[in-house]
């Protein structure tokens, strides 16, 4: 799966290159449309997967990005959501930041993408 699936960590989404979080869990759902319980997932990162693992990673991406629309619809600050350790924690206690991209950096990536203007 490339850098598409980064397997028990935050995943890196190159917004600079037109990467987008609605992208990024358009592209996983698709994945999860063509693999079945037998299919052996390959990540770029971390071990090798199964489809109940990529269900997971999926699930991760959803209620990170949930937890950021709803605080950006309070009309919280970039500043407020990026101290919101609440918004991963779940995820950082299971070693998610532990990798290449840690708990601020997908909340700075998801935020700016989420708030980014269409072109």
């Amino acid at each position: 799966m490339g850098d598409t699936f980064f397997n028990g960590r935050y995943p890196y989404i190159d917004l600079k290159s037109g990467g987008s979080i609605k992208g990024y869990i358009k592209a996983i759902e698709k994945a999860l449309l063509i693999v079945n319980e037998d299919t052996k997932i390959i990540p770029r990162h971390g071990k090798l997967s199964n489809k109940k693992e990529l269900k997971t990673f999926l699930e991760m991406l959803k209620e990170i990005t949930n937890s950021i629309k709803k605080e950006i619809e309070l009309g919280n600050t970039e500043e407020v959501i990026m101290k919101n350790a609440s918004l991963t924690s779940n995820y950082d206690a299971k070693g998610y930041g532990d990798g290449f991209i840690n708990s601020t950096q997908i909340l700075k990536t998801i935020y700016t993408s989420l708030t980014k203007k269409e072109e």
